[in-house]
């Protein structure tokens, strides 16, 4: 047992709500130990000390249960995901592993001692319930990637869904048009049991990462219907794509609504005139 207040799955799977600066209405970032006997600490985030200790004493208290953490395991490279990575490593000895893209987005502020791609395999013993595949999923950050696990169709899933509030996709790393395929493809595989970075676990992460689809293609025809009203720089065509918004909010919109009127210039549906789009 973690500490009363982790998710926990019998066959190799618990799960660490830890409070860190992440985006709102989110509070923290899941940290889940995958494995039945070589643990994986994926996502370790938090950089405040209480949960800090919290989660050090979950790595500690393993070896009394059977098993014991082999790394660190970074979905991608943002602050509320790798926050307690090299303090993690300095505290428990772990190296920490990412797909090369997110140790080169890293770079200085954290060196990644191995790199995985996609098809690599983390194994938490010899079940085949506990070979979890590497998967490279680009979209929200481009060295982005998803544990799956098929036989019991579990997948950790960072941020391409949310829990909790909603994913932002913001270039230049992040990219609209390679998010949604990736939510796609994802769904393909069936997941039911699916950990968001943010938020609850989900028991059907199939219907969410067809909902977060859907929501995505819902704003991209708002932000088509705000361009059918006239041409608009950014500012203007955000408040029309997001009118339910309350004025403070729209800068974080205008963010989302960005990578939107980019993937329709890419797709031809908008043009960009200096700082005016209007459709094609």
């Amino acid at each position: 047992m973690l500490s009363p207040s982790a998710i926990e799955d019998e066959q190799g799977l618990a799960v660490l709500a830890l409070r860190t600066p992440t985006l709102p209405p989110a509070t923290a970032t899941n940290t889940s130990f995958v494995g039945r006997r070589d643990v994986w600490v994926v996502d370790p985030a938090t950089p405040f000390d209480a949960p800090r200790d919290q989660l050090l004493s979950a790595v500690r208290a393993l070896p009394a249960t059977g098993r014991r953490a082999v790394g660190i395991v970074l979905t991608h490279h943002h602050g509320d995901h790798m926050g307690a990575a090299a303090w993690l490593r300095e505290a428990a000895g772990l190296p920490v592993y990412a797909h090369p893209r997110t140790a080169e987005l890293l770079g200085s502020m954290l060196r990644v001692d191995e790199t995985l791609e996609e098809g690599a395999e983390l194994r938490g013993s010899e079940a085949d319930d506990d070979r979890w595949a590497v998967l490279h999923t680009p979209g929200h950050a481009s060295g982005h990637i998803v544990l799956w696990e098929a036989e019991r169709r579990r997948m950790i899933a960072g941020d391409m869904v949310a829990g909790i509030g909603t994913i932002l996709v913001e270039a230049p790393d992040g990219h609209m048009a390679t998010y949604i395929a990736q939510l796609e493809r994802l769904a393909d595989l069936g997941p039911e049991r699916l950990v968001p970075a943010h938020g609850p676990v989900l028991a059907d992460g199939q219907a969410k990462l067809r909902e977060t689809a859907a929501h995505r293609l819902m704003r991209e025809q708002r932000v088509v219907e705000a361009l059918e009203e006239g041409p608009g720089d950014l500012v203007q065509l955000t408040a029309r794509s997001y009118p339910e918004l309350a004025r403070p909010m729209l800068p974080l919109a205008a963010r989302s609504c960005l990578a939107h009127l980019q993937k329709l210039c890419e797709e031809g549906r908008a043009r960009l005139s200096g700082e005016v789009y209007e459709p094609s």
